[in-house]
């Protein structure tokens, strides 16, 4: 990896910050966005195997020009990841204790976040998601709460955590963080959030394990139905509606959660 110390003591100096003042999410966009993080767990791997690169696919779920490119070989431990303290003290509460990390990856296996260094003593707690498509972009979601009421100053991340290591791989990794609470231009409730809103053509809703949707106008009638199956983000096509005030209700997992958007 070529980050080193003094790298990150020269990267900190340029933005003017303290490291314990970068923002989440990181979404890797700033130049060597990668100088913030450590990577381990592989010392027979390339060198450069943990870079800033360009988005290798651009679509409706991740369309940023840049992400990390992580190649883990085939001798690599299977808890290979990179940890970083420049995000910390990262507290978990009643109204943030959902974490989102975007990944596209060649392996089909659980990723993972983790939180360490708990300031006053408590354990270290890490959650296991996988993937569910290849080569291409995914949201993953991870429930932090049993987190509620702790606050951390480590974060790492495992992109590809098997049981066994059977061969190498090659993760994308972006957009780490807490779902961002939206507010000019969008809209949050319940954990549901949506944008653009007003919407024009094409509207992203994300929340956890979404089995579909139901679109209602103004005067409670139904609209627009769509099923899915367990997925986190979804971008879909509002041209067909009449400009105007209407319902949209999130199913997930037996519960239903609403908001409300504008159509131009």
């Amino acid at each position: 990896m070529k980050t080193t110390f003094t790298l990150l003591l020269l990267a900190v100096f340029t933005l003017g910050v303290n490291a314990q003042l970068l923002q989440m999410p990181e979404t890797f966009e700033a130049p060597e966005a990668d100088t913030s993080w450590e990577a381990f767990g592989d010392d027979n791997g390339d060198p450069e195997n943990f870079i800033q690169t360009d988005n290798p696919v651009f679509n409706g779920i991740n369309e940023s020009e840049y992400c990390i490119e992580f190649t883990l070989s085939e001798t690599a431990m299977t808890w290979a990841g990179a940890w970083s303290d420049y995000y910390g003290p990262i507290s978990i509460t009643e109204d943030s204790y959902m974490m989102e990390m975007m990944v596209m990856k060649d392996v089909l296996t659980p990723s993972t976040l983790k939180l360490e260094n708990e300031i006053d003593g408590g354990a270290n707690i890490e959650i296991y998601v996988s993937n569910t498509v290849l080569d291409e972009w995914e949201l993953l979601t991870f429930d932090f709460t049993e987190a509620i009421g702790y606050t951390f100053e480590r974060l790492v991340f495992f992109p590809d955590f098997p049981d066994a290591r059977e061969s190498g791989s090659i993760s994308y990794i972006d957009n780490i963080g807490f779902p961002a609470v939206l507010s000019v231009g969008s809209e949050k409730l319940a954990g549901v959030r949506i944008y653009p809103n007003p919407v024009a053509e094409r509207m992203t809703i994300r929340y956890p394990n979404m089995d579909g949707v139901l679109i209602s106008n103004a005067l409670g009638q139904a609209v627009k139905s769509l099923s899915f199956q367990k997925s986190s983000v979804e971008r879909i096509e509002l041209t067909d509606l009449n400009p105007g005030l209407y319902f949209i209700t999130v199913e997930a997992g037996g519960k239903t959660v609403s908001s409300k958007f504008i159509k131009e």
